[in-house]
């Protein structure tokens, strides 16, 4: 299995990179360069690709690798991948070999093939120039330094190469993440979650960016607390990461689903929150992030959910257009800013940090505390198993939201968007532990908060559209007129929503809940 850090570089920092002392080779030592080219196999409907695998023959000289490789993990730009090579005879794939690497590495895709062969062909081609060089720390842990530079090709179209490999050959991979950090510290750079394979794919035009939901997070019932919360954990920032390159690309959904990564994984440090908690710098970054990805979703919502839906009148429609032309510089600036902020040297530094806050098991030194507080859980509290702590976490959650319940007023509807916040992080939790409990009572509970949350969520977005409303007459006071006929119709739908909602929430939200 294939464990290693890719940090994309620029032009700049290619050169900067090779003079930063923490990288330098042992004994003085050169790196060893060399230069190979790539030659990418797969039908022409990408099926390997389709399955999560790319089937690559490197030469070098007159030396060929056949390798096939894929599946694993990408956590905060670590890269857990199977990877099966063999020398052939030439840069042509040897298909008997291909047949075997198959047969160990996609078995279903084998099976289902039978005797038939894949018709492969070529899709792009890898040219780079590769320093290579081992780094021995100090507590024995071996690294492999691969400093790329080059090109993809696909006939005439090119994508520049430029990255940094550090690959873990002996040792605890979370070291991957402090010695990453240390050489954004030294060098800008950012995390590639993209593998140069899914680059050459995009340039073939089999990758598109494209939003990415939440994946079932997968648990043992005999894991300890600490370990699913790790699992937890990377499950959310694998959502956050794989939305990245939509985001970048100007995908609405795909900042959504970010959001929805981040939003998941703050649920999951509140869940456990009287046991351990983020170090202080990496929560300040998380909620500088959750703040920048919430205002540009805001106008998202304004624009696509409630100004088609206004029941204009005639006269009205011509001011509309101009308060949705507004509305969407709006929403473009902050769509700029998150997407600068995803590009920026603190996001880079807050995913490496999480990266290695779960790699390294922050938990069980953040739980070691010399003056333990009042009331705080016991520093083991994360070693008892999952099976047990699950559902007495999940009960919790659901107290909260009883608590919250019992208490709203409609007079001040703040009360509703509490009850709102707290079922979501009880369906959130549910979600967690989906694995270990998943009866018809447990799927009638998640629905229920899940359709609470829509119908709360809805009267959240008229609070906050009366704000945006708020804003828009800064910017285009000529349309005061619409204006205030668009914040009459969202007092109208309070008004009319909120008894509802209250009902609801008396009705369906008081009763205790189990798991």
């Amino acid at each position: 299995m294939e464990c290693e850090i890719k940090l994309a570089l620029d032009n700049a920092s290619v050169s900067q990179v090779r003079k930063i002392p923490l990288l330098r080779p042992r004994g003085g030592n050169k790196p060893e360069e060399r230069e190979h080219v790539d030659r990418y196999f797969d039908t022409a409907d990408f099926t390997l690709w389709q399955h999560g695998f790319a089937l690559r023959v490197r030469s070098e000289g007159t030396r060929h690798v056949q390798t096939l490789k894929g599946g694993g993990t990408v956590v905060a730009g670590l890269h857990r991948r199977v990877e099966l090579e063999a020398e052939v005879p030439s840069a042509e794939p040897d298909r008997e070999l291909f047949a075997r690497q198959l047969r160990d590495a996609v078995p279903a895709l084998a099976k289902q093939l039978g005797r038939h062969e894949l018709a492969l062909e070529p899709v792009f081609v890898n040219k780079v120039k590769r320093a290579a060089w081992l780094l021995e720390l100090d507590d024995g842990v071996q690294v492999e330094c691969a400093l790329d530079t080059g090109e993809l090709q696909r006939g005439d179209r090119t994508v520049p190469v430029r990255e940094l490999e550090l690959e873990m050959k002996e040792g605890d991979p979370a070291r991957l993440y402090d010695l990453a950090r240390q050489v954004h510290e030294a060098v800008p750079v950012r995390i590639e979650n993209v593998s140069k394979a899914e680059r050459g794919y995009a340039l073939a035009g089999g990758v598109t960016p494209h939003a990415v939901k939440a994946s079932a997070v997968a648990l043992r019932r005999k894991a300890s607390l600490g370990e699913a919360l790790g699992g937890i954990l990377q499950n959310c920032l694998a959502q956050m990461q794989a939305n990245e390159q939509g985001l970048l690309a100007g995908e609405v959904e795909s900042l959504h689903q970010m959001r929805v990564g981040l939003r998941r994984l703050r649920a999951a440090m509140a869940m456990v929150k009287d046991m351990v908690q983020l170090p202080a710098p990496l929560a300040a970054d998380v909620e500088w992030l959750a703040g920048e990805l919430g205002d540009a979703r805001n106008w998202d919502v304004f624009i696509e959910s409630l100004l088609p839906g206004l029941p204009l009148p005639e006269e009205h429609k011509p001011a509309l257009a101009r308060v949705a032309v507004a509305a969407r510089e709006e929403a473009e600036r902050h769509r700029a800013r998150v997407r600068a902020a995803v590009g920026s040297p603190r996001y880079t530094g807050l995913m490496l940090g999480l990266g290695a806050w779960i790699a390294g098991q922050g938990w069980k030194q953040s739980g070691r505390q010399a003056d333990p507080r009042p009331g705080d859980a016991p520093a083991d509290a994360l070693e008892q198993k999952v099976s047990k702590a699950a559902p007495r976490l999940v009960q919790h959650a659901a107290a909260r939201v009883r608590k919250r319940a019992r208490v709203i007023d409609l007079k001040h509807p703040e009360t509703l968007h509490k009850v709102r916040i707290a079922a979501k992080k009880e369906r959130y939790a549910r979600e967690f532990f989906e694995a270990l409990s998943h009866g018809r009572k447990e799927v009638r509970r998640h629905d229920l908060l899940s359709d609470m949350q829509d119908e709360l969520g809805l009267l959240n977005d008229g609070v906050v559209a009366r704000e945006l409303v708020a804003q828009l007459r800064e910017r285009v006071p000529q349309e005061i007129a619409l204006l205030g006929f668009i914040e009459g119709v969202l007092a109208e739908r309070a008004v009319e929503n909120l008894p509802r909602a209250g009902k609801h929430v008396r009705r369906k939200l008081r009763a205790r809940a189990g798991f």
